[in-house]
């Protein structure tokens, strides 16, 4: 009895699991076949510009750089009128089809009528006829009724979508609710409205451009065009038009949706003939939104601290945005955000918000530290100081000794510093100031080594090069000598070799041994200083000096040596 049960239990688990690997790959196959092919065609120049091989050549390499630029990760959310349009052409072209056949039989049936002699021949062979007749007309009745419903069903629909009541339903549904409805509704169709399809490519090739008919290509909306782009299995298309003057290009990107040839969106961008990639990264940036056909975003932004809050500004794209409650909606596409408070360092991002989803945005305001910073030389240098792209006000002599060690003042801003000091002769060093010493009134210390940084480290490694050579050529003779010096030993032994030729050998090893080491020797400092020389390319961390060193001048009040260099108009920022 109990075997019975296991086996039981064992086929309805074996039966449950069966159900669920074909739901998984059903499903998968049904997601895989959603795909939204995207095409372009050879853009044409603007009447009035010559067309030669260099510009056909940009012709056709400006859609190929756009499709590239493209991200076959989009997914297109496929509205109800977008997918009534591809069953309305589908019923088009059937009712096309069923006319074709119903005139057909009509002409059988009055060939009958004139070619037969038979009376009961005759009413045979037009009561046949007309029955056919009556099911095509049935056909092409049916076929017209049932545009008319899915017409009034993508209106209701697309009315409901516009209601924002669909938003609303699929905002509702958490992860746990979507998991127990598949269980729940798990052989039960359930109503679509948006479908989402993957971005293909046409012929799965960015640079496989369509090229119609020359009777097509007189209009994007005409049926012949629409029908060859169809049975490309196209269903958007980029077009474009070209317009050059004095090395500038002004490219107009116009976006059409097949069937139904529906002109889904304009974008435009100018700029230099050499410049062909800024162009495509800027249309394909703003065909995006049009391609995604994504719902509008909702963005909810919190801000602290609270005193900060108050006096915040909300910027996006540039525009000053107003709420009360921080909830902002914004189409789909890149957005540029900036949120900015007196007193406090401005915050931002840009980023591509994908359409029906919800952003949280958690904004931590800094405080701006506004001061100033000393920064003292270990070694006295001749030169300028330069940090963050501001040259830094020099408050004591170049001279180590008149007015102690030479120092620099710069304003900070509470950022991390990267500045560079710039000697007499040109040569530079770069340093740098962690956030955690850049407070005001602090003093830092830094030793900065001027050089050619590319020169220094040729020279280094060359010379790490020549010692290894050095050191290889010298394990030549170390190598002989040990070898010769190993077989007099043993001929020594064997009575075959005198005691002073063995001696001699093993005098010449340890001499070329010790040369070896030497040379090895070598090349492990050169390698070191190579190293040392690669790495000098990093910026120098400056060191906490001692705080009671700063004193705070104006530029007033800058002690002006005849060495110094200070110019009576040089300013600092505070």
């Amino acid at each position: 009895m109990a075997l019975e049960t296991m086996t039981t239990k064992y086929k309805i688990l074996r039966g449950f699991a069966a159900v669920l690997i074909f739901l998984f790959f059903s499903t998968a196959a049904v997601s895989e076949s959603y795909v939204w092919t995207v095409g372009a065609e050879k853009f044409k120049y603007s009447k009035g510009q010559k067309e030669d091989a260099v510009t056909s050549s940009i012709a056709e390499t400006i859609p190929s750089e756009i499709l590239e630029k493209l991200s076959n990760s989009i997914k297109r959310n496929v509205m109800p009128d977008e997918q009534y349009e591809r069953t309305a052409y589908k019923l088009r072209t059937e009712r096309q089809s069923l006319y074709l056949q119903l005139t057909s039989e009509y002409k059988k049936r009055d060939s009958i009528v004139i070619n037969t002699i038979s009376d009961s021949k005759l009413k045979a062979g037009i009561k046949a006829e007309e029955k056919k007749i009556a099911e095509i007309e049935e056909k092409i009745k049916k076929n017209i009724e049932k545009q008319k419903q899915e017409l009034n069903e993508t209106e209701r629909r697309m009315n409901y979508i516009s209601s924002g009541l669909y938003l609303e339903e699929q905002k509702e549904k958490n992860e746990i609710d979507l998991y127990r409805e598949l269980f729940k509704n798990i052989f039960v169709k359930e109503e679509s409205y948006l479908t989402e399809e993957r971005l293909a490519f046409y012929q799965k090739d960015v640079t496989a451009l369509f090229t119609p008919s020359e009777k097509a290509s007189e209009s994007y909306d005409s049926q012949l065009f629409e029908k060859e782009v169809y049975s490309a299995g196209i269903n958007a298309l980029i077009t474009g038009t070209i317009s050059e003057y004095e090395g500038f290009i002004s490219v107009s990107v116009d976006l059409y949706i097949y069937p139904g040839a529906k002109k889904s969106g304009s974008v435009m961008e100018v700029g230099t003939v050499s410049d062909v990639d800024f162009i495509t990264s800027s249309i394909s940036r703003q065909l995006l939104p049009y391609l995604a056909n994504a719902m509008p975003v909702e963005i909810f932004v919190t801000l602290e601290p609270p005193e900060a809050a108050a006096a915040a500004g909300i910027y996006i794209d540039d525009v000053l945005q107003k709420s009360e409650d921080g909830r902002f909606v914004l189409d789909s596409g890149i957005h540029n955000i900036q949120f900015v408070s007196e007193g406090y360092r401005t915050a931002g991002t840009t980023y591509f918000f994908d359409g029906n989803k919800k952003y949280n945005i958690n904004v931590q305001f800094e405080k701006r530290t506004v001061g100033a910073l000393q920064i003292g030389l270990r070694k006295a240098l001749d030169g300028t100081l330069y940090a963050n792209s501001e040259k830094a006000l020099t408050v004591e002599g170049s001279i180590a000794g008149e007015f102690g060690e030479r120092k620099s003042q710069i304003s900070i801003n509470g950022n991390v510093i990267l500045g560079e000091f710039i000697a007499e002769n040109g040569e530079s060093a770069f340093f740098y100031i962690p956030k955690k010493l850049n407070f005001d009134g602090n003093y830092v210390t830094i030793k900065p080594v001027p050089r050619n940084r590319s020169t220094y480290i040729n020279t280094r490694r060359k010379w790490m090069y020549g010692s290894y050579t050095l050191f290889m050529i010298s394990l030549i003779p170390t190598f002989y000598t040990y070898g010769n010096y190993l077989n007099q030993v043993r001929l020594y032994k064997d009575g075959l070799a005198d005691y002073e030729s063995a001696r001699g050998w093993q005098n010449a090893t340890n001499i070329t041994r010790i040369i070896s080491i030497g040379c090895g020797v070598f090349w492990g400092y050169e390698l070191v200083r190579y190293l040392l020389a690669a790495d000098s390319v990093l910026p120098q961390n400056a060191r906490q000096g001692d705080v009671t060193e700063f004193k705070y001048y104006t530029p007033e009040e800058v002690p002006v040596t005849e060495d110094s260099g200070v110019k009576e108009d040089e300013e600092i920022i505070r």
